[in-house]
């Protein structure tokens, strides 16, 4: 089967559409500035304009959903133009829908305050989202095949963090969902639930740049509490870990970048909460949704080539884990990936390319149309 798709915004999106959501605010929802990178990482010129769009149209086609088209806008601008250090805050919309009558629209804000040591990030959406899944993740005694399911869903997501030490940010979050999902499509109705969490993260930025980094580590933590107390019709938690690292190989035209990111979802987890191996959020080359359960774990190397002007290309390879629980994770039921893609620097200033990307996985393949590197 073929996939389609792009990386989502954030984990908030896969989680509850399944990772159809397009990339651009995956780097700077995701992340922040780093120890920017040295003196006029983030200038503007004498008269240079402030702000900056970007955008692209998205086409597609799958089994799945058929022929598709969305379409993703982003503006960027700095808080303070003067701030030479500050990253660019950015504000974007998107739309889809594809000829199974699948749609997803959303909006998205990130702001970079006070020379970076504040960051705020919100975004709001809903849709209606048709895929597969295979229910053998589950654990032996599920059938493996592949079964047609309809996600109806909204959502709205508040997150603030402070630098308090070095490079170390802290701050809190928080999520409101509604989910109504239907599975082939009589085999099983889940009513609709409504699912409201308060957390924690925690972010080590060490990149020397957000929209490109080419030096450095990042490291998330996030941490979600569903609970009735909090109006959510179930309880459940969630914890999303990534670590990312960045090094030049010789000069800043040759980048190599590795991501190992870490999924768990413990108690009373409905099926719309669970982690997904998702193209949009952890590994290219794997139709979205297909792969589902409680646990998931990836891996994941790219080779990035800044090849002529304002052309890149890459090449990256991984693997990932998908299971109820961590000791069903083996070599025998590894999902291997590996692609290729090609990238056009949009704005010079901060270092924004829009991509395409061609992964393949285990009887799986996906092509990835976004704005902004996948991590």
């Amino acid at each position: 089967m073929t996939g389609w798709g792009t990386k989502g915004i954030l984990t908030i999106a896969a989680l509850v559409f399944c990772g159809i959501v397009p990339n651009p605010a995956a780097a700077q929802l995701a992340g922040g500035g780093g120890d920017g990178g040295g003196a006029g990482t983030y200038a503007l010129e004498d008269g240079e304009r402030n702000l900056k769009f970007a955008g692209i149209p998205i086409p597609g086609y799958s089994e799945v959903l058929g022929f598709s088209l969305g379409i993703v806008g982003m503006a960027y601008y700095k808080m303070d133009r003067n701030d030479d250090e500050l990253p660019p805050s950015s504000t974007g919309i998107l739309g889809f829908y594809s000829e199974n009558n699948s749609w997803v629209g959303m909006a998205f804000q990130k702001f970079h305050f006070a020379r970076d040591e504040w960051r705020a990030t919100a975004a709001f959406g809903t849709g209606s989202f048709k895929y597969q899944f295979n229910p053998s993740s589950a654990g032996p005694g599920f059938p493996d095949i592949f079964l047609d399911y309809t996600t109806v869903s909204d959502f709205v997501y508040l997150k603030g963090s402070r630098l308090t030490w070095n490079r170390l940010y802290l701050g809190a979050e928080a999520l409101a969902w509604s989910a109504k999902v239907s599975i082939d499509p009589d085999l099983a109705q889940i009513p609709n639930e409504f699912y409201s969490s308060l957390g924690v993260n925690g972010e080590w930025d060490g990149r020397d740049h957000v929209m490109y980094p080419t030096s450095g580590t990042n490291t998330t933590v996030r941490y979600d509490f569903y609970d009735e107390a909090l109006g959510s019709d179930r309880d459940f938690r969630k914890l999303n870990i990534k670590i990312s690292s960045y090094t030049t190989l010789g000069d800043t035209t040759r980048v190599l970048a590795g991501r190992i990111l870490s999924d768990a979802a413990f108690g009373d987890v409905p099926f719309s909460g669970q982690a997904i191996l998702s193209g949009n959020q952890n590994l290219r080359g794997y139709a979205n949704g297909r792969h589902r359960g409680d646990k998931l774990l990836t891996l994941e190397t790219e080779y990035r080539w800044n090849f002529y002007g304002r052309w890149g290309a890459v090449g990256f390879a991984g693997v990932g884990f998908v299971g109820e629980n961590w000791d069903s994770f083996s070599t025998g039921n590894a999902l291997p990936a590996a692609g290729l893609g090609l990238r056009f620097r949009m704005i010079e200033t901060y270092k924004i390319n829009a991509r395409i990307d061609y992964g393949w996985g285990q009887d799986d393949q996906a092509v990835y149309f976004s704005i902004g590197e996948a991590y």
